[in-house]
């Protein structure tokens, strides 16, 4: 019988939810994860009582930074955001969102969404490092030339070059760069089905965790009902753009009230997974409200990883 993969609810969840402070009483969701000096850091998204453009608009988004010594609770949160919107710069009016973290050799490179009033469908990517999650540097928009979000990069380097996931509307793209500036071998990796829970639109979650397998990639769909699921997936590991194996039954979809209703219904999106403690711990954001996690046993995840 085949191993079917699904993930199991935190029974404390949600785990993060609105802070008091003005920049995060709204909403806090979508969180990048990483595992340094024995904790999982979390860099989430987050909105407060400041609008985009007045009233009905969206709110100013910024980031900011928890850390979890168990994998499950928060033990540690930031009183000032991250990352915030810039008077000066104008791709980054608005703020940024939706980071996404990637260690290559000593560095963990952040790939984020910078929110502007020039953008439709998902302003630019930027990006920043840091080696110790004290110290952060920013390096500015990442692959300008296009409108998009849902990116991450590889952590690892291929043949010297960064891989990185994105997503020009609406399908699931793999670019490479020596230097994170000139970008060739665009490859669409995967694209939405009419009839499936991801026809509408779908891209990475969080970025691929290294196995002794390959790749694994779990990622997000959205259906033509505004539903989003999580899935799984398997990449070669010397070429990122062949899918080994798909699990076409999603992981994750919608059940619980904080996933159901929030700012956005009918919302469970990843940003964050990692290797911990024996188990896969995914990070999602729950309809664009608050943040929880779910597990996957890692023996059962390999198992599937095996399997024909």
């Amino acid at each position: 019988m085949s191993t079917v993969i699904k993930l199991k609810r935190y029974r404390g969840n949600p785990i993060l939810t609105p802070g008091t402070a003005k920049w995060e009483n709204r909403n806090v969701s979508n969180a990048a994860a990483a595992v340094y000096d024995g904790k999982v850091c979390l860099i989430y998204r987050a909105e407060g009582e400041d609008l985009r453009m007045g009233e009905g608009s969206w709110p100013v988004t910024r980031l900011g930074l928890a850390f979890s010594e168990n994998g499950f609770d928060i033990s540690e949160r930031n009183p000032q955001p991250l990352f915030d919107r810039s008077a000066t710069d104008p791709w980054c009016e608005f703020g940024c969102e939706d980071p996404r973290i990637s260690k290559i050799g000593d560095t963990y490179y952040i790939v984020y969404v910078s929110m502007s009033r020039f953008g439709h469908f998902g302003d630019r990517l930027a990006y920043a490092t840091t080696k110790d999650f004290v110290h952060f540097e920013k390096h500015g928009l990442l692959m300008p030339e296009l409108e998009q979000r849902t990116s991450g990069l590889l952590p690892a380097k291929l043949n010297g070059e960064f891989c990185l996931f994105h997503r020009p509307m609406p399908n699931m793209w793999i670019s490479r760069s020596r230097d994170l500036k000139e970008w060739h071998d665009y490859h669409c990796l995967f694209r939405t089905i009419p009839g499936t829970w991801y026809e509408n639109k779908l891209g990475i979650g969080a970025p691929p965790i290294e196995t002794p397998y390959g790749w694994l990639l779990f990622w997000h769909g959205k259906n033509n009902r505004a539903e989003y699921a999580l899935g799984i997936m398997l990449l070669d590991k010397n070429d990122p753009a062949k899918i080994l194996k798909r699990q076409e039954e999603p992981i994750l979809t919608v059940e619980m009230p904080y996933e159901k209703e929030g700012f956005v219904r009918n919302v469970v999106y990843t940003n964050g997974t990692v290797d911990f403690q024996g188990q896969f711990f995914v990070y999602y954001g729950c309809a664009d409200r608050c943040l929880a996690v779910a597990t996957a046993d890692k023996e059962e995840v390999y198992r599937w990883c095996q399997e024909k």
